[in-house]
């Protein structure tokens, strides 16, 4: 089940206000505290803590809570400014983790990575025909059915040089867009950049079976992007290389410089990565549409109330959802 509907019943509604009345949140609430919540890095946190704020009604039952969460905003300012006045410098490979995921391309020199990554977000990385002109690694942010995948244009893969930290941003990704250039040797680049990824203890899901546990890999899902497949007449030499390849690695044609097959690579990232989006609905009202909760596929009623608010998953004891595998207002609990 990818999408979702939970009503929370009246009774069972938010309450924040430690002397028990009642506080009316807007759905716009709900929709900022996600933001607030999912923002990895302090400047983020902040933005979206201004925008929470300003969604809380004023009146007596809110006071206590506009109070905390200004008393959280001056925190996070301050630690701000603390950075900055200590002159605090992280890595330049550490990357905030932002959004409903992570999605790192990986491949030789000049398969395309960059293109790619411009023509699925609105980053701007440098692009060029000479090999190596991405040093480091660059973040962007993409939209697939109503939430927001963040996708890590890295470095080149090869045996030169590497950078240490390169590998824990391919750990922490959940999927890998592995880019070949069908133009050029796609079957040496596809071994040569999953014999680097082996020697470092990453291989795809698919070939789980290939390892031991003693050997301690680490196995995400990995999807080959079949790039510079431009037009209908070399579509033929895409069909040959899928079928020499004999792999069951997923494989999709794609042109990164003339947009072709983007709408199926988006099709196929978002059922890689399993989650599910969940809107959520008040009683009496329709479902706020525009600002799903992600969770990961198989995720309970009692995962979803965490991800909202820690008062709704202490007062939650049951809702009613809507989706293609129950029943409309369907009456679920916790688990």
């Amino acid at each position: 089940m990818r999408e979702i509907i939970i009503e929370v019943t009246k009774s069972e509604s938010l309450k924040i206000n430690k002397d028990n009345m009642p506080t009316n949140l807007p759905p716009e609430y709900f929709g900022a505290d996600k933001k607030f919540r999912e923002a990895e890095s302090t400047s983020a946190k902040i933005t979206a803590l201004e925008e929470l704020i300003a969604t809380v009604p004023k009146h007596k039952g809110t006071d206590k809570l506009r109070a905390e969460l200004r008393r959280k905003l001056s925190k996070l300012r301050v630690d701000k400014q603390k950075k900055k006045s200590t002159g605090k410098h992280e890595s330049e490979y550490h990357i905030e983790k932002e959004g409903a995921g992570r999605v790192s391309i990986i491949g030789s020199p000049n398969v395309g990575k960059s293109s790619l990554l411009k023509a699925l977000t609105h980053a701007a990385p440098k692009i060029s025909e000479s090999p190596f002109t991405t040093w480091l690694p660059i973040p962007g942010m993409m939209m697939i059915k109503d939430i927001q995948v963040q996708l890590i244009d890295t470095p080149p893969l090869n045996n030169e040089h590497i950078e240490p930290e390169y590998f824990d941003i391919i750990k922490s990704s959940d999927l890998l867009l592995l880019v070949v250039d069908l133009q050029a040797t796609p079957f040496k680049q596809l071994e040569e950049a999953l014999a680097i990824l082996e020697e470092h203890k990453i291989a795809p899901v698919k070939m789980k079976n290939k390892f031991t546990k003693e050997e301690n890999f680490n196995f995400i899902p990995f999807i080959v992007v079949v790039n510079k497949d431009d037009d209908d007449k070399i579509d033929e030499d895409f069909e040959v290389f899928d079928e020499l390849l004999e792999s069951d690695l997923p494989l999709v044609p794609i042109s990164a410089a003339n947009k072709r097959n983007l709408d199926e690579l988006s099709e196929l990232i978002f059922e890689k990565m399993e989650v599910m989006r969940i809107y959520s609905k008040r009683p009496g009202h329709e479902a706020d549409m525009s600002s799903p909760f992600v969770l990961k596929i198989g995720s309970t009623l009692d995962d979803f109330a965490q991800k909202v608010h820690k008062d709704f998953y202490q007062n939650l004891k049951t809702a009613r959802v809507w989706g293609h595998d129950v029943y409309d207002a369907q009456l679920v609990g916790r688990d």
